[in-house]
């Protein structure tokens, strides 16, 4: 019944994406570290009035991520949450993609990775060789190495 309910509020409008749950996860952390240094911060912020304010206005900040991934969910302007998006993958699909390979890196436990020093671009050679010389296939440098 309760689902029910929900779909029928969101039809027409343009749900949560990955902008939205970054952001829902931005706010959480900041949250975190606000409530965090609250405790070791007390007595400077409950001593004077302006550290009390202070205090607050940046609480209130941390919420707003949340209310900006919600007005996007909510929002039934498509094609411009559609444009947030893209801008928003073409910044973080960088660095997704450069996390997801060094993760794999770390999991991969037959092979070592490399960077050339030449032309900087990473290289994968079978690991327990001992010291071997790595040719790099894309600008012909030779190095030494210990696997």
């Amino acid at each position: 019944m309760i689902r029910r309910y929900l779909r029928k509020i969101m039809v027409g409008r343009y749900g949560f994406d990955k902008l939205s749950y970054t952001l829902i996860i931005i706010g959480f952390i900041f949250g975190v570290i606000v409530s965090v240094l609250h405790l070791p911060l007390a007595g400077l912020i409950y001593s004077s009035k302006a550290a009390f304010i202070g205090f607050r206005v940046i609480n209130v900040i941390s919420y707003i991520p949340y209310f900006i991934a919600f007005y996007r969910a909510f929002s039934k302007n498509f094609e411009r949450r559609r444009k947030e998006e893209q801008a928003f993958m073409k910044i973080a699909g960088k660095w997704v993609k450069y996390f997801a390979q060094k993760l794999l890196q770390r999991k991969d436990k037959n092979h070592r990775y490399f960077s050339c020093p030449s032309c900087h671009r990473t290289l994968r050679v079978p690991r327990n060789r001992g010291k071997i010389k790595i040719d790099c296939p894309h600008c012909g440098k030779q190095f030494t190495r210990k696997t």
